[in-house]
């Protein structure tokens, strides 16, 4: 089986994006409670926690089409466009255009079971 990490498309991070419904709440939680570092904060749009082998998003539900509660998985790429082109070639459908939504750039798309995934561009917090 080829290793989608290949030469061809490389990741260089993932992070696992929550849906929240207060994102003060849910940042409290976080590293209050449960003693997670906060990496970044991009007021109530944006929150990352670094977590032992993984980083959390946290994006408020407003905005979108998610319920609270909802989980993603984001796979960094240093080329949106590139790591995108790479994916439809080998069969992968994205929904919809790549989105700016500063520091990132994103293209979403879902497993065949319907988890929802995006490919994330460098942004200022990797």
């Amino acid at each position: 089986m080829p290793n989608i990490g290949s030469k061809q498309t490389h990741y260089n991070l993932s992070l696992l994006t929550i849906i929240v419904s207060d994102m003060q709440r849910s940042v409290d939680f976080y590293t209050e409670r449960l003693g997670l570092a906060l990496k970044a904060r991009y007021g109530d749009e944006f929150a990352v926690l670094e977590a032992p082998g993984v980083r959390i998003g946290l994006h408020p539900a407003k905005g979108t089409q998610q319920k609270p509660g909802s989980i993603s998985l984001g796979l960094g790429v240093d080329d949106v466009e590139a790591g995108r082109k790479h994916l439809q070639a080998r069969g992968v459908a994205f929904k919809g255009d790549i989105v700016s939504d500063p520091p990132m750039r994103l293209a979403f798309l879902t497993d065949p079971d319907g988890v929802e995934l995006y490919l994330a561009e460098q942004s200022e917090w990797t």
